[in-house]
Protein backbone atom coordinates (compact mmCIF):
# COMPACT_ATOMS: atom_id res chain seq x y z
CA UNK A 1 0.00 0.00 0.00
CA UNK A 2 1.37 3.32 -1.04
CA UNK A 3 2.11 5.83 1.91
CA UNK A 4 -0.04 8.73 0.98
CA UNK A 5 -3.05 6.36 0.90
CA UNK A 6 -1.74 4.55 4.44
CA UNK A 7 -2.18 7.64 6.32
CA UNK A 8 -4.84 9.01 4.26
CA UNK A 9 -6.45 6.02 5.63
CA UNK A 10 -5.23 6.28 9.40
CA UNK A 11 -6.80 9.75 9.08
CA UNK A 12 -9.86 8.97 7.42
CA UNK A 13 -10.38 6.32 10.72
CA UNK A 14 -9.54 8.86 13.36
CA UNK A 15 -11.73 11.29 11.91
CA UNK A 16 -14.47 9.02 12.05
CA UNK A 17 -13.60 7.87 15.66
CA UNK A 18 -13.74 11.55 16.88
CA UNK A 19 -10.03 11.30 17.95
CA UNK A 20 -8.58 14.01 15.30
CA UNK A 21 -6.63 16.14 17.38
CA UNK A 22 -8.02 14.64 20.95
CA UNK A 23 -4.74 13.60 22.33
CA UNK A 24 -1.54 16.11 20.71
CA UNK A 25 -1.93 19.51 21.61
CA UNK A 26 1.36 21.05 20.17
CA UNK A 27 1.03 24.64 19.77
CA UNK A 28 5.08 25.57 19.89
CA UNK A 29 5.55 25.32 15.51
CA UNK A 30 9.46 26.86 16.13
CA UNK A 31 10.27 24.03 18.80
CA UNK A 32 8.26 21.53 16.79
CA UNK A 33 11.01 22.36 13.98
CA UNK A 34 14.08 22.41 15.81
CA UNK A 35 13.22 19.24 17.05
CA UNK A 36 12.13 17.24 14.01
CA UNK A 37 15.28 18.52 12.61
CA UNK A 38 17.58 17.82 15.77
CA UNK A 39 15.88 16.00 18.09
CA UNK A 40 16.34 16.12 21.79
CA UNK A 41 20.12 16.32 21.80
CA UNK A 42 20.87 12.86 23.35
CA UNK A 43 24.13 11.80 21.14
CA UNK A 44 22.87 8.40 18.60
CA UNK A 45 19.43 9.25 18.60
CA UNK A 46 17.39 9.34 15.55
CA UNK A 47 16.09 12.51 13.83
CA UNK A 48 12.81 13.06 12.02
CA UNK A 49 14.77 14.64 9.40
CA UNK A 50 17.78 12.58 9.34
CA UNK A 51 14.97 9.84 7.82
CA UNK A 52 11.93 11.31 6.67
CA UNK A 53 11.52 14.43 3.87
CA UNK A 54 10.00 17.38 4.65
CA UNK A 55 10.59 20.74 2.57
CA UNK A 56 9.60 22.73 5.85
CA UNK A 57 12.43 22.00 7.70
CA UNK A 58 14.87 21.09 4.38
CA UNK A 59 15.08 17.66 4.97
CA UNK A 60 16.07 14.52 2.19
CA UNK A 61 15.90 11.49 4.40
CA UNK A 62 14.34 8.69 2.43
CA UNK A 63 14.88 5.99 5.80
CA UNK A 64 11.10 6.89 5.80
CA UNK A 65 8.15 8.24 4.21
CA UNK A 66 7.89 11.56 2.23
CA UNK A 67 5.69 13.18 4.45
CA UNK A 68 4.73 15.47 1.74
CA UNK A 69 3.62 13.30 -0.34
CA UNK A 70 1.99 11.57 2.30
CA UNK A 71 -0.24 14.30 3.04
CA UNK A 72 -0.37 15.59 -0.38
CA UNK A 73 -3.76 13.93 -0.96
CA UNK A 74 -5.39 14.32 2.32
CA UNK A 75 -4.93 17.77 2.26
CA UNK A 76 -6.36 18.43 -1.54
CA UNK A 77 -9.13 16.70 -0.24
CA UNK A 78 -9.41 18.83 2.81
CA UNK A 79 -8.92 16.68 5.67
CA UNK A 80 -8.58 19.27 9.54
CA UNK A 81 -4.78 19.85 10.63
CA UNK A 82 -6.24 18.64 13.85
CA UNK A 83 -6.78 15.03 12.40
CA UNK A 84 -2.71 14.83 10.61
CA UNK A 85 -1.76 15.88 13.80
CA UNK A 86 -3.04 12.83 15.48
CA UNK A 87 -1.95 10.89 12.96
CA UNK A 88 1.83 11.86 13.16
CA UNK A 89 1.26 12.13 17.35
CA UNK A 90 0.26 8.11 17.02
CA UNK A 91 3.17 7.33 14.56
CA UNK A 92 5.33 8.72 17.08
CA UNK A 93 3.92 6.69 20.16
CA UNK A 94 3.63 3.71 18.33
CA UNK A 95 5.07 3.15 14.81
CA UNK A 96 4.10 -0.18 14.24
CA UNK A 97 6.39 -3.41 13.57
CA UNK A 98 8.64 -3.60 10.87
CA UNK A 99 9.05 0.09 10.15
CA UNK A 100 12.43 0.76 11.51
CA UNK A 101 11.40 3.46 13.32
CA UNK A 102 11.56 3.18 17.28
CA UNK A 103 8.45 3.64 19.58
CA UNK A 104 8.21 7.46 21.58
CA UNK A 105 11.72 9.46 20.10
CA UNK A 106 9.81 11.62 21.88
CA UNK A 107 7.60 11.66 24.29
CA UNK A 108 4.77 14.59 26.08
CA UNK A 109 5.03 18.23 24.93
CA UNK A 110 8.24 17.73 22.46
CA UNK A 111 6.03 15.20 20.60
CA UNK A 112 3.26 16.91 20.34
CA UNK A 113 5.29 20.04 18.90
CA UNK A 114 6.40 18.11 16.25
CA UNK A 115 3.46 16.86 15.58
CA UNK A 116 2.04 19.97 14.74
CA UNK A 117 4.85 21.40 13.12
CA UNK A 118 4.37 18.25 10.69
CA UNK A 119 0.10 18.64 10.38
CA UNK A 120 0.93 22.50 9.57
CA UNK A 121 3.62 22.17 7.33
CA UNK A 122 3.70 18.75 5.33
CA UNK A 123 2.69 19.39 1.87
CA UNK A 124 1.55 23.14 2.95
CA UNK A 125 3.78 25.26 0.88
CA UNK A 126 1.69 28.44 1.01
CA UNK A 127 1.72 28.87 4.36
CA UNK A 128 4.11 31.30 5.21
CA UNK A 129 5.58 29.60 8.58
CA UNK A 130 6.52 26.48 6.93
CA UNK A 131 8.74 27.89 4.51
CA UNK A 132 11.53 25.59 3.35
CA UNK A 133 15.23 26.98 5.40
CA UNK A 134 17.55 29.09 3.03
CA UNK A 135 20.57 27.15 2.51
CA UNK A 136 19.06 23.57 2.78
CA UNK A 137 17.84 21.82 5.88
CA UNK A 138 19.46 19.37 8.44
CA UNK A 139 19.82 21.33 11.49
CA UNK A 140 23.80 20.22 11.34
CA UNK A 141 25.85 23.26 12.12
CA UNK A 142 28.70 21.09 13.83
CA UNK A 143 32.18 20.84 12.95
CA UNK A 144 33.42 18.14 14.82
CA UNK A 145 33.14 14.87 13.42
CA UNK A 146 30.98 13.34 16.62
CA UNK A 147 28.62 15.87 16.96
CA UNK A 148 28.06 15.26 13.14
CA UNK A 149 27.41 11.87 13.44
CA UNK A 150 24.84 13.04 16.29
CA UNK A 151 23.25 15.76 14.42
CA UNK A 152 22.82 14.40 10.94
CA UNK A 153 21.18 11.19 12.33
CA UNK A 154 23.98 8.60 11.48
CA UNK A 155 22.95 7.25 14.91
CA UNK A 156 18.88 6.53 13.77
CA UNK A 157 20.80 3.90 11.25
CA UNK A 158 24.04 2.87 12.25
CA UNK A 159 25.66 1.06 15.10
CA UNK A 160 28.60 2.57 16.66
CA UNK A 161 30.05 2.35 19.96
CA UNK A 162 31.84 5.34 20.08
CA UNK A 163 28.67 7.58 19.31
CA UNK A 164 26.28 5.48 21.63
CA UNK A 165 24.45 4.70 18.33
CA UNK A 166 22.91 1.62 17.71
CA UNK A 167 20.64 1.81 15.02
CA UNK A 168 20.16 -1.11 12.89
CA UNK A 169 18.65 0.27 9.39
CA UNK A 170 22.37 0.46 8.34
CA UNK A 171 25.57 -1.31 8.42
CA UNK A 172 27.08 -1.73 11.89
CA UNK A 173 29.71 0.23 11.45
CA UNK A 174 31.88 -1.52 14.05
CA UNK A 175 31.59 -4.40 12.51
CA UNK A 176 31.69 -3.23 8.40
CA UNK A 177 34.79 -0.62 9.84
CA UNK A 178 34.35 0.89 6.17
CA UNK A 179 37.75 2.62 4.74
CA UNK A 180 37.50 6.62 4.82
CA UNK A 181 37.29 6.97 1.29
CA UNK A 182 34.18 4.64 1.55
CA UNK A 183 32.85 6.66 4.31
CA UNK A 184 32.95 9.80 2.38
CA UNK A 185 31.76 8.42 -0.88
CA UNK A 186 28.40 7.14 1.18
CA UNK A 187 27.81 10.16 3.03
CA UNK A 188 28.32 12.36 -0.45
CA UNK A 189 26.30 10.56 -2.96
CA UNK A 190 24.60 8.05 -0.89
CA UNK A 191 23.69 4.39 -1.53
CA UNK A 192 20.53 2.23 -1.33
CA UNK A 193 17.98 3.39 1.66
CA UNK A 194 20.76 5.88 2.61
CA UNK A 195 20.27 9.69 0.86
CA UNK A 196 23.61 11.44 0.08
CA UNK A 197 24.20 14.53 2.12
CA UNK A 198 26.28 16.27 -0.07
CA UNK A 199 23.48 19.25 -0.11
CA UNK A 200 23.16 19.03 3.95
CA UNK A 201 26.95 18.59 5.25
CA UNK A 202 29.84 20.73 3.76
CA UNK A 203 32.90 19.34 2.35
CA UNK A 204 34.73 19.69 5.83
CA UNK A 205 31.98 18.08 7.74
CA UNK A 206 31.86 15.15 5.64
CA UNK A 207 35.80 14.92 6.06
CA UNK A 208 35.23 15.45 10.08
CA UNK A 209 32.90 12.66 10.42
CA UNK A 210 34.75 10.26 7.82
CA UNK A 211 37.37 10.95 10.29
CA UNK A 212 35.36 10.13 13.16
CA UNK A 213 33.83 7.12 11.62
CA UNK A 214 37.38 5.69 10.71
CA UNK A 215 38.86 6.32 14.20
CA UNK A 216 36.45 5.13 16.22
CA UNK A 217 36.13 1.36 14.56
CA UNK A 218 40.20 1.16 14.31
CA UNK A 219 40.73 2.13 10.61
Amino acid sequence: MRVGLLLLVLAALLAASGCGGGVSEGTNLDNGRQLFLNGDGDPGDATCASCHTLAAAGSTGTVGPNLDDAFRSARAEGFEESTFEQVVREQIALPGIGLGMPADLLEGADADDVAFFVARCAANPDEPACAAPAGGGGGVTATDGKEVFAQAGCGSCHMLAAAGATGTVGPNLDDSKPSKELVVDRVTNGAGAMPPFAGQLSEEQIQAVADFVVQSVGG
